[in-house]
């Protein structure tokens, strides 16, 4: 047996989560979360091959919520890994929900022909209903406003694999409208629970929800600060005294609320001056954006710098979404 498998093998029995779902960020303990990225670490080696992990096993995905990244890497994650999937992008227009089927018996069918199902869904009520009526595991694609899990999960391990390690870093989740922000939610509970010191930027009237905050001061390893209402100095003020600017962005459609936040983001704009005068003293500091962004949320200079994060971050995707299929699944 290669020594890879042998390691996979451990790792899966390590993490301890075959046959459960994964709907928060919080449904890992942290030497889980952090032997399922040592287990996203030995996966790398197959992100632009495939390795026969789950050769007999169905993903389904099932997004009432348009989806690029989140949906194409779990599909490229499972296809990795040897297994099949099942692609349901526009739900509410294709599927028997359009008729008026309830959550719970759509989720009860599609348990019959996967073993595993990936859900996003604008009403987060809704999709805990559904997870709870699936007889198959059910990992959470982004719940209404309520946590983006896998996002989080992402960042995180690219986070790990960059500074290799979580403890003690100054991160802070960045975001005119922190109410409305599920993967700042699920990013603010893992950062401070591994270990970092989080601040939560926002407009005072859009702060994080107080279950939100409260939870996180609950479990915290490291600390958590609020900081509110900045303008464009005092923000990259602020910017220099962090190592990583986490910036959760806007999932709403085009429209009205996209461009009312694009005005917004202009008082919580990373300038790159600011970063490349710390570089100078010797003070890398990252950028990182769940994507899609729009513009005017940043400045595009960075994309081509050594402070961007995001990209860097899209294939690691694939190899941490690997990780969590297979300790989902089993071997």
């Amino acid at each position: 047996m290669p020594q890879y498998m042998r390691s996979i093998e451990e790792l899966v029995s390590a993490v301890d989560h075959v046959g459960k779902s994964f709907v928060s960020i919080n449904d890992m303990a942290d030497d889980q979360l952090y032997n399922l990225f040592e287990l996203g670490r030995v996966l790398e080696l197959f992100n632009r091959s495939r390795i026969d992990l789950l050769p007999d096993k169905v993903l389904a995905l099932l997004f009432f919520q348009p989806s690029t990244r989140t949906r194409m890497s779990f599909q490229t994650a499972m296809q990795r890994l040897g297994g099949h999937t099942i692609v349901e992008a526009n739900p509410g227009v294709t599927s028997s929900v359009a008729k008026e089927e309830s959550i719970e018996d759509t989720m009860r069918c599609i348990s019959q022909y996967a073993n595993l199902v990936v859900l996003r869904h604008h009403d987060e009520d809704e999709a805990r209903r559904g997870a709870q009526a699936a007889t198959c595991p059910v990992i959470n694609g982004g719940w209404g406003h309520w946590e983006h899990p896998t996002q989080a999960l992402l960042d995180l391990y690219t986070m790990w694999r960059r500074f290799g390690r979580v403890e003690g870093l100054r991160v802070a989740v960045v975001s005119p409208d922190m109410v409305e922000a599920r993967t700042g939610h699920s990013m603010a509970y893992g950062l401070a629970r591994l270990g970092a010191e989080v601040t939560i930027c926002s407009d005072s009237d859009r702060r994080a929800p107080e279950e939100v905050t409260s939870l996180i001061r609950s479990t915290l390893h490291g600390g958590l600060r609020e900081e509110t209402d900045f303008d464009q100095d005092r923000f990259n003020d602020f910017v220099r005294t962090q190592d990583l600017i986490y910036l959760p962005g806007c999932s709403a459609p085009a429209g009205a609320k996209a461009e009312e936040f694009k005005t917004l983001m202009d008082r919580y704009l990373v300038r790159y001056e600011t970063l490349a005068e710390e570089a100078e003293k010797g003070h890398q500091i990252y950028v990182t954006h769940t994507l899609p962004r729009r513009a005017g949320e940043m400045d595009l200079r960075i994309d081509d710098s050594p402070h961007q994060l995001y990209f860097r971050a899209i294939l690691q995707s694939v190899s941490i979404r690997m990780a969590l299929l297979t300790a989902i699944l089993g071997l």
